[in-house]
C-alpha cells in the first residue's frame, strides 16, 4: 500500500505542475514549409539576378566592340581625304614640283588628323635619351653630340595625351674610342707633339 499512495502522491504532483508545450508537429510542419518557401524564393532571384548579370555582361562587351567601330570608323572618314590626295599625287604626271606640294598637303593633312585626336609628335634630336621615349637601334660617335643623347631620328615618335605611343627610334651619341689596330708589330700613329723615348 505505501507503493500505491507514492504513485497517487507522484501523480497529483505531476497533475499540480503545469505542464511546459512544445510546437505540436503541425507547427513545426508550417515552420518548415515556411523555411522552404523561402529558400526556394532566395534561389529564384539568385538565378534571376545571374541571368541579369550576363545579360548585362554581353551588353556591355557589345557596345564597347560597336564604340570601337565607330571610333575606327571616325578615324578612316577622316584619313580618308588624305588618302585621295595621295592618289592625285601618284596619277599627276609632269611637274615634280606639284607633286611635292601635293604630297606635303597630304602629311598635313594628317597630322592635323592626328592632333586633333590629341596625338602629337615629339623631338628626340639634341635630346637625352630617355628609354622611355626612344628606342636606340644605333649607337656611334657623332661629332657635336654630347655622349648619350640623340643624335639621330630614323622614325619619329608620337605621344597621346602625356603617354608615348610610339617610340622614337633613334641613334645615340657614344664618346670616341680610340681604334687599334690589330695584327703583330703593328705600329700605333703617333700624335703630333707626343714625345716617346
Amino acid at each position: 500500500m505505501a507503493q500505491e499512495a507514492e504513485a497517487q502522491t507522484a501523480a497529483q504532483e505531476s497533475a499540480a505542475e503545469p505542464a511546459v508545450e512544445g510546437p505540436t508537429v503541425e507547427e513545426l510542419a508550417l515552420e518548415l514549409e515556411r523555411a522552404r518557401a523561402l529558400a526556394d524564393d532566395y534561389r529564384q532571384t539568385l538565378q534571376r539576378l545571374k541571368a541579369d548579370f550576363d545579360n548585362y555582361r554581353k551588353r556591355v562587351a557589345q557596345d564597347q566592340e560597336r564604340w570601337q567601330q565607330m571610333a575606327v570608323a571616325g578615324l578612316a572618314l577622316e584619313v580618308l581625304p588624305a588618302i585621295d590626295n595621295l592618289e592625285r599625287a601618284l596619277g599627276a604626271s609632269g611637274d615634280p614640283a606639284a607633286v611635292r606640294q601635293g604630297v606635303e598637303l597630304t602629311v598635313r593633312q594628317l597630322r592635323d588628323v592626328l592632333a586633333a585626336s590629341g596625338i602629337r609628335p615629339f623631338e628626340a634630336v639634341g635630346q637625352p635619351f630617355d628609354p622611355t621615349r626612344h628606342e636606340a637601334v644605333a649607337r656611334g660617335a657623332v661629332p657635336g653630340v654630347p655622349e648619350g643623347h640623340v643624335a639621330e631620328e630614323y622614325r619619329r615618335g608620337y605621344l597621346i595625351g602625356d603617354q608615348v605611343l610610339r617610340p622614337a627610334l633613334v641613334k645615340v651619341a657614344q664618346a670616341e674610342v680610340a681604334q687599334e689596330t690589330v695584327g703583330q708589330g703593328a705600329e700605333t700613329p703617333e700624335k703630333e707633339g707626343e714625345n716617346h723615348e
